[in-house]
């Protein structure tokens, strides 16, 4: 794997332990209709960006250099 591809992995590794630890806490991925909620895919990038930035402010994850 490369550098991004190993931050992805950290950033997906954080948010599945804070789903384990409190599933509660995250909106729903499916309507009543069993159809995908429509803005979920925008929650998750805001919320995967907002590990992201935790992470590096906490130097948890290498930040790839730029391309």
């Amino acid at each position: 794997m490369n550098a991004e591809q190993k931050r992805i992995a950290a950033i997906f590794n954080e948010w599945a332990r804070r789903y384990s630890e409190n599933p509660s806490e995250f909106g729903k991925i499916l309507d009543a209709e069993g159809k995908p909620v429509t803005e979920y895919g925008e929650c998750c990038a805001l919320y995967f960006e907002k590990i992201a930035n935790e992470m590096k402010v906490s130097n948890s994850v290498a930040v790839p250099p730029p391309a």
